[in-house]
């Protein structure tokens, strides 16, 4: 099993757990807040022992601090306005669509047709988990931010795949990664809700506190398997992550899986699966 395929499980598994934790936090926004601003503080002692970035780094990491800064608040809005199990699913899988067709586009990178499928299947199933919750409460706008949420997701990986290849050290990017989101949202949090976000974040720092570590090694673990392999095919089997949520939701937020919901499921591993064979 190569190195970047078991950074990206870890990624996947802990991923669905920090946005079930989002999902039940009373302050939505606050505890997004938090997992920027505590990550940041986490990664500093760490920052003495790695080279700064230099050069189209600097760029790229000011680029998806600004992205991730509107990747949060689309996020916190689908999650607002609808079941998790609808449009966590449609955010997850229309990312790597996004993605496939920047990293064939952009990054040149250039994909069997066996992979091509298996990214088509991944995303199609996890999709289809998410629409079949269409005629639930607060599905139709629900699933609009999830698919805004879905873009920025596919621009972010573009662009922090790209910036943790252009260094030397790959630590140097991510651990700067996660100051710079920090910063990030540290201003726009507040300037989006104003003083009513730090008090929701002072109501639930310590789960903030846990969450923020968790989400260290779901994206440390991703920016480091893109940097050891393809972004498109790394990108679409992290969204195996729906998977896991999917299971996550229906233990402890009460909601439940449908026959057809299981069958996308089945969908999403053949296409994990297929992404292996390539």
């Amino acid at each position: 099993m190569s190195l970047a395929l078991v950074l990206i499980l870890v990624s996947a598994v802990v991923h669905a757990v920090v946005n079930v934790l989002t999902k039940r936090a009373e302050d939505k926004y606050a505890m997004r807040l938090l997992i920027g601003v505590f990550s940041a503080v986490l990664v500093t002692p760490a920052l003495f022992f790695v080279p700064l970035p230099q050069g189209v780094a600097v760029w790229l990491l000011i680029a998806t601090a600004f992205v991730h800064a509107i990747y949060e608040l689309l996020l916190v809005k689908s999650y607002e306005s609808a079941a998790f199990s609808a449009v966590y699913p449609v955010a997850r899988g229309t990312g790597p669509l996004f993605t496939a067709l920047g990293a064939i586009l952009l990054l040149h990178e250039h994909a069997p047709a066996i992979e091509l499928a298996g990214i088509v299947m991944v995303c199609s199933g996890v999709i289809a988990i998410g629409v079949s919750h269409r005629g639930s409460e607060g599905a139709a706008k629900g699933l609009l931010y999830a698919l805004g949420t879905g873009l920025t997701i596919g621009i972010y990986t573009l662009i922090d795949a790209s910036g943790v290849r252009a260094v030397a050290t790959p630590l140097s990017y991510v651990l700067w990664f996660f100051v710079a989101h920090g910063v990030s949202v540290l201003f726009t949090a507040p300037g989006i809700r104003g003083m009513a976000v730090v008090r929701g974040a002072r109501r639930q720092w310590r789960l903030g506190l846990g969450t923020a570590a968790l989400s260290i090694v779901t994206y440390g673990s991703a920016m480091l398997a893109y940097r050891f392999g393809a972004t498109a095919q790394l990108a679409a089997l992290r969204e195996t992550s729906v998977l896991f949520g999917t299971a996550l939701a229906m233990s402890f937020l009460g909601e439940h899986m449908t026959l057809r919901r299981w069958l996308a499921a089945l969908v999403i591993v053949a296409g994990a699966i297929m992404l292996q064979m390539g």
